[in-house]
């Protein structure tokens, strides 16, 4: 066992510094701690509910290098975790002793006395014992949080490594979607009469749907002509080339509506009786299915989704389980039902406010995708 390779790349952290993040951070050190502890997790349906038929063994867990440390890779033995840090093996770990301190960690994690970022001196000691810096099982250069190899189970044989993406119900729910300014979409304001002499209304500082009723009874209306980041535009397109008008649509009503569930909102925007609603609807589900696997508003995509699987999602009670895209339609269905629009601070995001450009009034409202608690 070659311990000093692990020196080597990089000073252990110190003992008097711990790290900093929100629930949803320390969440992806507990779902690495699970997956090394059980060995696996199950399957569940569209209500998050275990599916005691449908167990994924997990035989290693793979993260990937980043500036703080190196390649790691845990197998999982029948007693032991054995750690390799770029391929060399550092350590040999008791599954037990994992489990103990995952169970101290996860009390403390969950008991409601944390603010929205804190240390956790369990979550450290958790770190020290998987031989890890970062509380993140994900690398910033990487499209998934971690790769798994998994036994099928029917052949028994081992998967190749494929991508997954973790999601927290503790704490706030978890988004599928970031809001950033990427994710800004663009609206041109014009006169439903070109005699319109009136004045834009004055808008109320975040009352969204207020202020777009009070826009279109003065006698105006919002065409929808694009994204603020020409790199989600670009994205966008190779999923469908009329997929920008899809979720211009789709956003707008909701900010106009008092619907928030996503299912609910494209129906409001494409009723389902109507021919003409079957490919949005079908796209926009294949929409949500591309955040899952890797899609990000601000980073150029090659629309490749072959080594993302699913989604690892820890529950409430501290259960993980395991959304697997063995059917990929199935798993968009899923989101589909459990997603729900939300709104970002608009400050923050710069939106929601009449702004002039090139002679003309425009109007941006931020795009947020949240999971339903």
């Amino acid at each position: 066992m070659q311990k000093p390779l692990w020196n080597h790349l990089g000073n252990a952290m110190a003992l008097n510094e711990l790290p900093n993040g929100n629930i949803g951070d320390w969440s992806e050190l507990y779902i690495l701690a699970y997956l090394l502890v059980n060995g696996g997790a199950y399957g569940a349906d569209e209500n998050q509910n275990r599916l005691e038929s449908l167990y994924y063994k997990v035989l290693q867990v793979l993260i990937a290098a980043s500036e703080s440390e190196p390649f790691l890779k845990y197998e999982i033995d029948q007693n032991r975790v054995i750690v390799y840090a770029n391929n060399v093996e550092i350590e040999s770990i008791s599954r037990s002793d994992i489990d103990k301190q995952m169970v101290v960690f996860f009390r403390e994690l969950t008991n409601g006395e944390h603010s929205r970022h804190f240390t956790l001196e369990s979550g450290k000691d958790l770190l020290d014992i998987l031989k890890k810096k970062s509380f993140k099982a994900s690398s910033a250069e990487t499209e998934s949080d971690l790769e798994l190899v998994i036994e099928d189970n029917q052949t028994k044989i081992q998967s190749p490594a494929v991508g997954f993406s973790i999601k927290s119900q503790l704490g706030s729910a978890s988004t599928l979607l970031n809001a950033s300014g990427s994710t800004n979409l663009i609206y041109k304001i014009t006169p439903k009469s070109q005699h319109l002499k009136k004045p834009f209304p004055e808008f109320e500082h975040g009352k969204h749907r207020k202020n777009l009723q009070a826009l279109y009874q003065t006698g105006f209306a919002l065409d929808f002509i694009g994204f603020q980041s020409e790199t989600f535009a670009r994205n966008l397109q190779l999923l469908d080339s009329n997929m920008g008008d899809y979720i211009g649509k789709l956003l707008l009503s909701y900010y106009s509506t008092d619907h928030n569930k996503f299912s609910d909102v494209v129906n409001a925007a494409y009723p389902i009786d109507e021919p003409t609603s079957r490919q949005p609807i079908f796209k926009i589900k294949e929409f949500l299915g591309a955040i899952s696997m890797g899609m990000r508003p601000a980073t150029e995509w090659d629309g490749d989704t072959t080594k993302f699987k699913g989604i690892i999602l820890v529950k409430n009670d501290g259960d993980v389980v395991f959304y697997y895209l063995y059917n990929r339609k199935s798993f968009e269905e899923y989101l589909y039902n459990n997603v729900r629009f939300d709104r970002p601070d608009t400050s923050r995001h710069q939106y929601g406010a009449i702004y002039e450009e090139n002679g003309g009034h425009f109007l941006k409202l931020n795009l947020q995708v949240r999971f339903v608690r």
